[in-house]
């Protein structure tokens, strides 16, 4: 009897043993989703989800329900959230940095480094997507490249414009006043660029008088028009009407045109009326 007791007990101590044992291997299991934060554990759990089948089926569910792939979906950050909106930016296109922006440069226009670099960092700002920077700056040197043609354009027409109204105020002394404005220029050391720059802000009829009247108060009236030679044919009108001035002026002149008789009267007649079809050409 005692000893049919000690089996029975055997028994029953085994059949624990074994189903510790099993509790405690199920209990090691780790769950078929291989999370371990509660908080993603609890809403697993929730959504009661006995394996990956389950998952898939939930996700292809909520596919169909928002009619696209849930990844490819931007949730809207509101106004004052900005390190949402950046990062919603960041997803569209923008650059990590504002160095990885691609500038593009108008062509026969010299880059200004700091401006890029302003521009750049302005763009980073902003929220633009390096594809929306690259055409904002295309579009940019367009218009840019556009307006300087534009402006080289103008510029010959009005180069043709002035010169020609020169020609018609110098008349035949203009070949003599183009000559004193040049020596003019380069006695005093201006170099084709710097002349350039100053008739594109003047003009060049503008210029051209300027040089003109500073070669003659230099004295190169003498070397333009030679060693002391008459050169009545060189001068502009102005300059005839104030040579017709000083000949009226002078008593020896008057005296000679008064008296056809004096010695001089006929070289001083030509002279005259030299000068008056200079000054007041038809």
């Amino acid at each position: 009897m005692a000893e049919d007791t000690t089996a029975t007990t055997t028994a029953a101590d085994a059949t624990t043993a074994a189903a510790t044992t099993t509790a405690a291997t199920t209990t090691a299991a780790p769950p078929w989703h291989g999370l371990t934060d509660p908080a993603d554990v609890a809403w697993i759990d929730n959504k009661g989800w006995k394996g990956p089948a389950d998952a898939v089926q939930g996700y292809r569910g909520a596919e169909k329900l928002i009619g696209r792939d849930p990844s490819t979906l931007l949730a809207i950050p509101r106004a004052d959230d900005i390190a949402g909106q950046r990062a919603v930016f960041a997803k569209l296109g923008m650059p990590e940095s504002a160095d990885k922006y691609e500038f593009a440069t108008a062509a026969g226009v010299k880059t200004d480094e700091q401006y890029v670099a302003f521009a750049k960092d302005a763009f980073h700002k902003i929220g633009l997507t390096a594809a929306q920077a690259k055409d904002l700056t295309t579009q940019h040197n367009a218009y840019v490249t556009e307006v300087l043609a534009k402006q080289a354009a103008d510029y010959e027409i009005q180069l043709a414009s002035d010169k020609a109204a020169l020609l018609a105020e110098w008349r035949g002394g203009h070949e003599r006043q183009v000559n004193a404005a040049q020596s003019a220029a380069k006695a005093l050391g201006f170099t084709p660029e710097m002349i350039d720059a100053v008739e594109r802000t003047t003009g060049y009829a503008s210029t051209m008088k300027f040089f003109a009247a500073l070669g003659q108060k230099m004295g190169e009236d003498g070397f333009v028009s030679g060693e002391g030679k008459s050169f009545d044919g060189a001068l502009t009108p102005e300059q005839a009407k104030v040579e017709i001035a000083k000949l009226d002026a002078d008593p020896i002149a008057r005296a000679a045109l008064s008296d056809k008789a004096h010695p001089a009267n006929k070289i001083t007649q030509q002279k005259r009326t030299s000068l008056f079809q200079i000054a007041y050409p038809q």
